[in-house]
């Protein structure tokens, strides 16, 4: 739950007094869509029915409360762990369902993005300045990036790990190295050629859509 929303149709039945017990009863009635603009994660509208009864189950109160409920998040949560149980089923056999990277290229394409969010010279925004405001509020919303985005940095055609497994190996210590960075520099910023100046809590924002994006283009993701 976001936050208490409203709170509607109220009616007291019989009081309750000092040092009465009381119990709730909540029932959903309706899920209602909201609106999501800016830099608000998408949520909804729930009326829940609440019945208030004393100790002798008695009804004391009826009423209709509201409220704010995130929507339940299509990209998996971070963490070393998670990568890692995904990428066990990844070999250099697996094909992917769309684009030109092999599957070693494509675990060496997300440690070079794991790597720029700590560059301190990172690269030039390339995004126009009246569209940035609106492609960073995107990271907020749960669209999954299209199939054939290509990266707006440089990613090379050739592979610079020895094999897959040291490919992987070399992404998760990637990723225990942004982290730590992080912990020891909360406030620190880079920049993403499309979504702008970020900070931790931005990147973490996008790297669960660019995760999401080649997991699933190698089948490791619904």
């Amino acid at each position: 739950m976001a936050a208490n929303y409203g709170l509607e149709e109220i009616r007291f039945l019989k009081p309750i007094y000092h040092n009465d017990t009381i119990y709730v009863r909540l029932t959903c009635k309706e899920r209602v869509e909201r609106d999501v603009r800016g830099r608000e994660f998408p949520s909804g509208i729930v009326k829940w029915f609440v019945e208030v009864f004393d100790q002798d189950d008695e009804l004391s109160a009826i009423a209709t409360i509201l409220t704010m409920v995130e929507k339940k998040s299509p990209f998996m949560e971070l963490s070393k762990e998670n990568i890692a149980a995904k990428l066990v089923n990844l070999t250099e056999g697996t094909e992917a369902k769309w684009g030109e990277l092999s599957p070693q290229q494509m675990i060496e394409h997300l440690e070079d993005q794991l790597k720029l969010t700590t560059a301190a010279t990172g690269l030039e925004i390339t995004t126009p300045p009246e569209m940035l405001e609106a492609y960073t509020e995107s990271l907020y919303n749960y669209s999954k990036f299209p199939k054939g985005t290509k990266a707006p940095y440089p990613t090379g055609g050739t592979v610079k790990h020895a094999n897959l497994e040291q490919a992987k190996a070399e992404l998760l210590k990637a990723y225990e190295e942004q982290e730590t960075f992080f912990k020891e520099n909360p406030e620190f910023t880079s920049v993403h050629p499309t979504f702008g100046e970020l900070d931790k809590f931005m990147w973490n924002l996008m790297s669960k859509k660019h995760f999401h994006h080649h997991f699933e283009q190698f089948g490791l993701v619904d």
